[in-house]
Order: C-alpha cells, then structure tokens, then sequence
C-alpha cells in the first residue's frame, strides 16, 4: 500500500530509530495494565468494603455489579465502529477522559441505584473501551505475527494483575475505598491520555510501513488476509463457540474473583493470604500468555481453547477443598493459566480468522459477550453465597467448561483459514 497524506510524514513513527510496530506493543500493553482497576480481580477488593458502607448485601452488590456490566456493554459496537473509522489515537484519548470519570462516579456513589450507575461507567471504560482499544491497535499493526503481538496485552493486564491488588488494598487501608477510587482514576486518566495520545497510531499502511515489525512471512504472501464483515463473522461456527468459551471464562471468573475471599474464608484462608493469592494467579497468567500467544501462529487458534477450558474446570472442583494458604495458591495458578491463556488466544483469534478492515466492529461484538458473560457470574454465585454452599454452581461449570472444550476441539476453522497443526 502506498503512503497516503499527512500521517505518511508523521516524525514519531519514522524517527524511533527502529520499526515503529515495537512501540504499539508496549502502549497496547500499557492500555492492557491500565484496566485493572476496572477488572473484576480489581473491584473484587473493593467489594466487601462497599458493601458495608453502604448497607447493602453481598447479593445486592453483585445485582449492582450485574447489571452495571450489561449497562456498560451496550456501546462496545459502536466504540468498535468509531475506532475502526476515527482510528484508535482519538479514541484511546476520549477513553482515559471515560475510564477517569468512571472512578470519580464510583467514589462518590452513596445508594444501590448510583452503586449501579457507577459500575456501568466503570465496566463499559474498562471492557468495551480501554481494554477494547489496546488491543485493537496492536491488531491493526501485525498480521502473521498476531499471536505473539497478542501477548502483549495480555501480559499487560496479567501484570496489572500483579500490581494493582497490592497498590488498591494499601489505598483502602490508608484512605478508604473513596479516595483509593479517586486516587485510581488519577492515575489511568492521566497515563493513558499522555500513552495514548502520543504513541497510539492507525495502521502502518498508512505510514509506508509493513506489519509485522516490517519482516511478514511466507504465509502471508501465500493466504490472503480475509476481509470479513460482521455478519460474514456472525455466521461462522467458529465465532459461536469460542463465545461460548468466552461467556463461560468471564463468568466463572468473575464469579470466583468477586467472591474470592468468600470462597477461600470458607476454607480458614485469612484475606492478608488471600490477597497474596492475586501474585501467583497473575504471574502464571504472564507465563500462560506468553507460551499461548505464539502457538496461536503454529496451530488451529481456536481448538487451543480446550487447554483454559480445562484449567478453569479445575479450578472450579478445587477451591472448595482449599484449606490453606498453600492450596489457595495452586487454586491461583489454575485461575491464571485458565485466564492467561484464553485472552492470549481471545486476543488474536478473530483478527486471524476475519481479518482486519472490520476488526473494531467485529471485536465490539465480542467485547459485548464478554460483558454479558462477566456480567451474569455473579448471579449463580450470589444465590449460591446465601444457600450456603457453591458446590452445585462450581461443578456445573466445571461440566460446562468440558462442553465448551470438546465443541471448540471439533468446530471448522472458516474457509480458508485453517492452520497446520
């Protein structure tokens, strides 16, 4: 493709020293790091302190939290259409300005109704904006290699993971839960206005470069990168069951995070030990992601899902034998290989099989059913806190997480992007 306009000249991308395609990884990584506080492994520390300030239930917190999600997955196809059409610079900037006021809503918060309001904010910033976003650009920005790319943002949020737990539990302990929000919003308002406005760009076409760090394979030259629409995609079997897989990871997930001290008390796991859980479950999500990501480039992307599909359906049958520290943590590995390698794969699979002209617009679908899947979690598991047992809930999605796995390992790559395995 030729160079086109005024961004063909842009002094950034052509001046690094180097192929620009290196700095659209660590900014997508960034983007991916910045969530957290938006991620359910980040509320779900904020959750029992706002339930007792607020006078409200675990179970109404998480109807709260429910149908805040579902709220907030409502602009997830339009975000996606406005990224693909204003390219993801402008929109990451409009995003950080939505991620911050989102925090300042949920400090000032004060009843169930704005509790509810606040957490569509913050979903919809997180999910179907800053999350979206981030990886979105990288996919703009590699083709063959996108598994590998992928991994950046999935090392990101993995990474946040490992931080943000230790930094939000120090901020409620020193100021309370109001002020470590407003603290949060700070800090990813301003990062990602500064990461984003001045290191985010559109696809390198439009700036005489290649994708794939410049170095595009054989593979490339010999498959045509598909152009699919959205409703080409809607109609593939392939899209269906890896949502099915996505609806059952952020599910389950957010069921077993929100409910995650919950869970391990029930076992004499204390929170201090408990929090410590959020570091191995998220250094094994770094390490899944980043031994996922590039098989995603060797093998057929979606049968690798049986592998999260497994590693969730463990985690589900083991907590409820927790009874130390020492079992909490292994709970947390199979909890961050079950999440780490499913967004590695999640994050490259549908730019590998659709493409990349309707990716924003495609992915915003997605984003939806990831919302809807994070969105109706905490409901079993709500029911299940207040029967006083989450057996029934743990290992019927254990079976489901089976199902899932065994669809996926027999569903048809789309024509003509099929890989080796």
């Amino acid at each position: 493709m030729s160079t086109v306009g005024p961004s063909a000249r842009d002094r950034l991308v052509h001046g690094v020293g180097f192929h620009y395609g290196w700095v659209i990884l660590a900014g997508g990584a960034i983007g991916s790091f910045m969530t957290l506080p938006g991620q359910t492994n980040g509320v779900s520390l904020f959750f029992d302190p706002i339930a007792a300030d607020l006078a409200l239930s675990r179970s109404q917190v998480a109807l709260a939290y429910t149908v805040g999600t579902l709220a907030g997955a409502l602009p997830a196809p339009l975000v996606g259409r406005w990224i693909d059409r204003r390219g993801p610079r402008l929109a990451v900037g409009a995003i950080a300005i939505w991620m911050g006021l989102a925090c300042v809503i949920m400090a000032v918060t004060w009843s169930a109704l704005t509790l509810t309001i606040g957490f569509a904010a913050l979903r919809g910033a997180t999910i179907a904006g800053l999350s979206l976003v981030s990886q979105h650009v990288i996919n703009l920005w590699f083709v063959t290699r996108r598994g590998m790319a992928a991994t950046a943002a999935s090392v990101g949020v993995a990474l946040g993971g490992v931080v943000f737990p230790q930094v939000i539990e120090t901020l409620i302990r020193s100021g309370g839960w109001r002020q470590a929000y407003l603290t949060l919003g700070v800090i990813v308002a301003a990062t990602m206005l500064a990461v984003g406005l001045v290191l985010f760009r559109d696809r390198p076409e439009l700036f005489g470069l290649s994708p794939d760090l410049g170095a595009p394979s054989q593979r490339s030259r010999a498959t045509p990168e598909p152009e699919c629409t959205r409703a080409e995609a809607l109609r593939t079997s392939v899209f269906w069951t890896l949502s099915v897989a996505n609806v059952l990871t952020n599910a389950l997930g957010t069921g077993l995070l929100l409910n995650h001290f919950d869970l391990l008390s029930r076992g004499g796991v204390p929170r201090a030990a408990a929090v410590f859980v959020f570091a191995p479950l998220a250094i094994t999500q770094v390490m899944a992601a980043v031994g996922i990501g590039p098989l995603v480039d060797r093998f057929v992307p979606h049968r690798l899902v049986a592998l999260p599909m497994a590693s969730m359906a463990f985690a589900c049958l083991f907590i409820p034998t927790v009874t130390s520290p020492t079992g909490a943590f292994v709970y947390g590995i199979a909890l961050g290989f079950a999440y780490g390698s499913f967004q590695a794969i999640n994050a490259a699979v549908y730019a590998h099989y659709f493409g990349r002209k309707h990716a924003g617009e495609i992915r915003g679908v997605t984003f939806v059913i990831t919302i809807v899947g994070a969105a109706l979690g905490p409901l079993p598991f709500g029911w299940a806190s207040a029967q006083g047992s989450y057996s029934v809930v743990l290992v019927a999605g254990a079976v489901l997480c089976s199902l899932a796995a065994v669809a996926n390992l027999f569903a048809l790559a789309p024509q003509g992007r099929s890989s080796a395995a």
